[in-house]
């Protein structure tokens, strides 16, 4: 799956980037940019409560990228 950001599949929603604590956060992860972009397209669907096919695929490729998130 390529760039969330670059498919017209996703054109219509806006990410919603990861708080972790400002500028200068205590203990950041670092989290691969793939992982970052996908987790920004989840948080806009949660708060958008949307459910369907392209929201069942991205937790899918979120799961594949961490099999340990998998309560996403």
């Amino acid at each position: 799956m390529g760039k969330y950001s670059d498919s017209g599949d996703w054109a219509d929603i806006v990410p919603i980037p990861l708080n972790d604590g400002g500028p200068n956060p205590l203990a950041a992860i670092a989290y691969t940019e793939e992982y970052s972009e996908a987790m920004e397209y989840l948080r806009a669907v949660m708060a958008n409560n949307e459910k369907s096919e392209r929201v069942l695929e991205l937790t899918e490729h979120i799961i594949s990228m961490n099999p340990a998130h998998y309560t996403v």
